[in-house]
């Protein structure tokens, strides 16, 4: 029995203006996400510093290594947030037992109210996007922008881990090729 093959063709129409669509909306969510917002009177946090502390919410004693696995940034700028994070209260470091050269991360009871708020700034805002949304499109949609969003992630994670790869055994070999 011989497969259908899909018509993409549709997909493919309009090619660079949806190109623009994605770069523009990349650039937005950068500049939305670099306003730092005060969920503690007085501590104003970028998102990606309120989103590690609901890391360390979900996986108490989690490491610097596993956040900069999950937010893509270096070991220095992790350690350099952390270092903010705990001298401004949110979390604590504690040497892990079983290897000590481990530090495991968890929230303070500062953290966790931080935590909290942030969690319904992220569910009001959702919902209202979410509001707006299905007066343009249908349920159907909005859930397939989810699904297709869920794939793309998982799809350009897989790229940047490729990129990355590619990228190392480049400048090893032009440092090899230097040194002839």
């Amino acid at each position: 029995m011989m497969e259908k093959t899909k018509d993409v063709t549709d997909i493919f129409a309009n090619l660079d203006e949806k190109v623009d669509i994605i770069f523009r909306y990349n650039m937005l969510m950068n500049v939305y996400q670099s306003i730092p917002r005060e969920y503690t009177p007085g501590f104003f946090m970028s998102e990606i510093e309120i989103h590690t502390l609901g890391f360390i919410q979900r996986c108490p004693g989690m490491t610097a290594k596993q956040i900069c696995q999950l937010t893509f940034r270096t070991k220095g700028t992790v350690s350099s947030m952390l270092s903010k994070l705990e001298k401004d209260g949110f979390i604590e470091q504690k040497v892990n037992p079983e290897n000590m050269r481990e530090h495991n991360l968890y929230l303070t009871e500062k953290g966790e109210q931080t935590c909290r708020k942030h969690i319904a700034f992220d569910r009001r805002t959702t919902a209202d996007y979410l509001m707006a949304a299905s007066e343009y499109c249908t349920p159907e949609e909005i859930n397939g922008y989810f699904k297709l969003t869920a794939f793309r992630t998982k799809y350009f994670e897989d790229v940047l881990q490729r990129e990355k790869k590619r990228y190392a055994e480049i400048v090893k070999e032009r440092k090899k090729e230097s040194k002839k």
